[in-house]
Formats: C-alpha cells, sequence, structure tokens
C-alpha cells in the first residue's frame, strides 16, 4: 500500500478495505413502480435520491455509499441500487419526496419484503445506519416513520 504525505489513497475505507475502482455501486435509474415488482420477487432496494448540486450527496457517496461494507453489501444478489438523479427538475421525484413529506435531499430509503413501506434513512448517513436498514428490510416488519 502506497502511503502519500500519511494519507490513504482514496479507494482505501477507514476500515482498511478497497472498493471497487469505479465506484462500484451498479446504480438502476429510478422507478417508482419497479420498487415494489422488485420487492415482490424478494428484493431490497436501497434508493438514493441525490444530485450535482447537493455537497451533502457528495459526502454521503464518498464516505458511505463508495466504501466498504456499503458498496459491497449493495452489490449483492437480491439488492438492487436505485438511483433517482435530482440534478434537473422532475416531478416523478418531487412527487416521491413529497409522499414522505420531504422537500429536499440527501434523501435515501431502504425497502424489501420486511418494510414494504421504507426505512428512511438519516440525511448524513453512516456505514452502520445503511447496514442495519438493509438488513431489517430483509428480515422484519418495520415502518416507514420508525
Amino acid at each position: 500500500m502506497l502511503i502519500v504525505s500519511g494519507t490513504l489513497p482514496d479507494r482505501l475505507s477507514s476500515r482498511g478495505t478497497i472498493a471497487s475502482e469505479t465506484g462500484g455501486i451498479a446504480w438502476l435509474p429510478f422507478e417508482r413502480a419497479e420498487i415494489a415488482r422488485r420487492i415482490s420477487t424478494g428484493e431490497v432496494v436501497f434508493v438514493d435520491v441525490t444530485a450535482d448540486w447537493c455537497l451533502t450527496c457528495k459526502a454521503n457517496k464518498a464516505l458511505v455509499l463508495d466504501r466498504d461494507p456499503v458498496v459491497t453489501a449493495l452489490g449483492r444478489p437480491g439488492v438492487a441500487a436505485m438511483q433517482a438523479d435530482w440534478t434537473r427538475p422532475d416531478e416523478a421525484i418531487s412527487r416521491y419526496l413529497e409522499g414522505f413529506d420531504r422537500f429536499g435531499i440527501p434523501f435515501n430509503v431502504v425497502y424489501g419484503p420486511g418494510a414494504t413501506e421504507g426505512i428512511v434513512l438519516p440525511e448524513l448517513l453512516t456505514a452502520d445506519a445503511v447496514m442495519d436498514a438493509l438488513h431489517r428490510a430483509r428480515t422484519r416488519e418495520f415502518s416507514r416513520t420508525e
């Protein structure tokens, strides 16, 4: 491992694992109807509403989403990562946010057989919060207001 000026390479997480060179997550485009279809087949769906102008979104990506263990978990079979790009106004994304009484981003939700209404994550993501939601969505019933 190369360490320059006492810093770790960008691809190296604080846990010492390396995320994929390309960012790792194969994002699917946001389609609200596709969420229900995937849940019905037993999949877990992670939705990331983001925008190029959102600094907190960029921080979440760099510090959590593009690092292990999250990048690996989102790439596993039975898990779909769906991204809603709100860089430009989009009515479908706006209506989706309004359904959760939200009007800004970042906004992340995890759905699954055990969380059909979704588990809303905090604006500032942590690996533990994402991993816990992925596990809960797969295994038990939770409401989105929890």
